[in-house]
Order: structure tokens, then sequence, then C-alpha cells
């Protein structure tokens, strides 16, 4: 696939038009280099990416008859001429066809006179993705991602970060700016198993959207009188809860028309995960440590379960076998298949480094993925 855009990403050189020493009778005479294609623009490796360059002065507007040398600076990529010379209305082209040595792809540009002297250079940088490999990318606006939901269904995916909402494109490296959100800052991202996405704010209010991201409303205010940020979750049977410092713990079993307040146990154990059992009883666990506890009647009361070590994530199966992980050892997974009354080690990582996180757990097939 080719394509390019343009842009005026101006590279401007001045030297002395006159041998005159009166500086009152000198031009200074400046080149502009402009190329048509934008640094920062992604495609797959592997495809070709048309550059257009023109050379144009204030003396003579579009200046021919100078040397352009493009070389791949990084990438492996390749070029259909590596040398030409500009024609009478100043332009040179060539192809770039991306290479897939990394993701990073630059391309360098070189300017030269007529008699050969060189006068400067322009870079054009793209990121071309691969197939087969993990690709590093620090460039907005998923460079930062703070959250991640997707309808794997219905082809949809949801980001949040710096603040703002972006729809996934037609690629999955093209993101689209989801308008009207500005004077709430989004900040986490959830969704249900219905397919409805929620994003909590950082003015402490839920938005919803039942139509694949397009649109969106606002829950009602769990917190009304408190207009910072919540903690967030969705549980598997599309209860939405909400978490507070200093606030009762509550839950939402319409979308977030209404809400309502947990049993007091585990209003100190933090921002949790939440399972709904095939019985109907409840597993929390908070982010504090140890804080695993099991309710019968709909969240209203809460029972501790013993966890060994200092448990901080909970996971559970459809057999519903559970699965908590501690910083045993570095960092250990336990397995119950008895609803917590005894574990089983699984397995222990060692991190090179410490750190602190929420760990992601989950399962596709009959593989698990911890993060």
């Amino acid at each position: 696939m080719k394509g390019f855009l343009t842009i005026n990403a101006f590279i401007v050189v001045f030297f002395l038009a006159s041998c005159s020493p009166d500086p009152s009778r000198e031009v200074l005479e400046s080149y502009t280099l402009t190329m048509e294609a934008v640094s920062g623009n992604r495609y797959f490796a592997g495809e070709t990416v048309d550059v257009n360059l023109r050379l144009m002065n204030n003396i003579d507007t579009a200046v021919s008859s100078y040397k352009v040398a493009f070389t791949v600076a990084t990438g492996g990529g390749n070029l259909s001429g590596e040398t030409a010379l500009t024609d009478r209305n100043g332009t040179v082209a060539t192809e770039w066809h991306l290479g897939s040595g990394s993701s990073l792809q630059t391309l360098k540009a070189s300017l030269y006179r007529p008699e050969g002297t060189y006068i400067t250079s322009s870079i054009l940088n793209v990121y071309a993705f691969r197939s087969d490999a993990w690709d590093e990318l620090s460039a907005s606006p998923d460079g930062s991602i703070r959250g991640m939901a997707a309808d794997t269904v219905n082809d949809v995916t949801v980001m949040v970060t710096n603040n703002t909402a972006y729809r996934q494109g037609s690629r999955y490296y093209l993101w689209e700016e989801i308008s009207g959100m500005e004077s709430d800052r989004p900040r986490t991202i959830k969704i249900d198993r219905n397919g409805i996405f929620y994003i909590s704010t950082w003015s402490g209010n839920i938005l919803k959207s039942t139509d694949h991201g397009r649109t969106w409303i606002t829950c009602t205010k769990p917190y009304p009188d408190h207009p910072y940020y919540i903690f967030m979750n969705v549980a598997n049977d599309n209860y939405i809860w909400v978490f507070k410092f200093d606030l009762p713990t509550k839950f939402s079993s319409d979308g977030g028309v209404t809400w309502q307040s947990a049993g007091s146990e585990i209003w100190e154990c933090g921002y949790g995960d939440v399972f709904r059992l095939k019985d109907g009883s409840l597993l929390f666990h908070g982010g504090n440590a140890s804080s695993l506890y099991r309710s019968i009647d709909n969240g209203q009361t809460w029972t501790h379960i013993n966890t060994p070590g200092l448990s901080t994530k909970l996971y559970v199966n459809s057999e519903e076998e559970i699965f908590i992980c501690n910083q045993e050892g570095g960092f250990s997974i336990y397995k119950s298949s008895d609803m917590g009354a005894s574990f089983t080690r699984l397995y222990t990582a060692f991190p090179q480094f410490g750190t602190e996180m929420d760990n992601i757990f989950n399962k596709w097939k009959d593989i698990y993925y911890i993060l």
C-alpha cells in the first residue's frame, strides 16, 4: 500500500550570495527543503512509502540540478533510487521500501550544490510494524497507555492515555480520538460481558458506551460529593465496583444507574478483583495484602479467607479454581480447588528488579497470561 501526506518541514540554510564586503549590499539566500511524507507515520514492514522532496530558495524559487542523496539509516529497507537531481520544478522523488530490521525506520536525505558542496540534510522517521516480532513504541498516543479494553466479537478496541480516550482505527496501530470528554479527562477503562465500555474520569465520573465506543453517556456519580478520581472494576457478572479511600466500597447492578454500599469488611481493602461464582456468592481481593473475602449475601457481609503469604491478586477460572499471587520468593502463584480451604504453590518467578504494579491475570484457551 502506497500513500503519503504533505507536511511543510522546513530546513533553511543561509549563505552569502555576494562577495561584497559591504553589509548593505549583502543578500541572504535561503533554501527550503519540503518533504511530502509525515515523520512519525505508521505502516506495516514491507510497505512502500512515496518520498517526494521539493527544493526552493528565495531568489530563483524552484532550484534545479541540485543533488539529493538518500540513505536508509535504520530498519534495513531499500530505495528505488539513492541519488537524483532536482528537476526544473525543484522536485526529486524516490520510493522507500520499508524493512523489517526494527520498528523505527529512518531515511536521510542529503542536499548538495551542483559543484558537489554539501548544504544540509533532512531526516524522516516512520514506524514499520512487524507481524512476527515485538515492536517498541514510545510515540503518542499509545506510547503511554493507561488502560485498554477490547470487544473481540465486534472488533472494537478503546484505550485511555494522556487523559484522552481513543478508538482503534482501520489498523491496530491507528487511533481515532474520541471527542466530547475533554472536560472530564478519562483515567481508566473496563468492558463488561455485553460489550459495554466504562470509563472512569479524574473528576470521579463514570462514562459508558453501548454502541462500541461511538457515543458516551454519564452514569450516576457513585460519590456525588467528591470531585476526585475513583478506582473502578467490572466483575464477571457485569456489576460495576468502585473504590475510594476513606469511603464505602460501592457497586452497581444496573449499569451505573444506582449504587449500593458493600459490607464494611472490605472498605479498607482498597481497589480489587471481584468474581461472581456459580452459586451466587462473591469473591473479593483488595489491593491491600491478604484481603481475600467471600460473601454469600450479594456483598452485604464478608468472611475473610486466609491466603499463603501476602497475597495481592485474585483470579477465578471457569472451573471456579481460585488463583492468588503473592510476593513470596519474588512473585509466586498459588491455586485452590476447594474454595480457599487450602492452596498449592504452582510457580515462582524472580523479577530482575523490584516494582509496584497492578498485576494482570488472564486466560486464553488453555494458556494463562500474567503480567
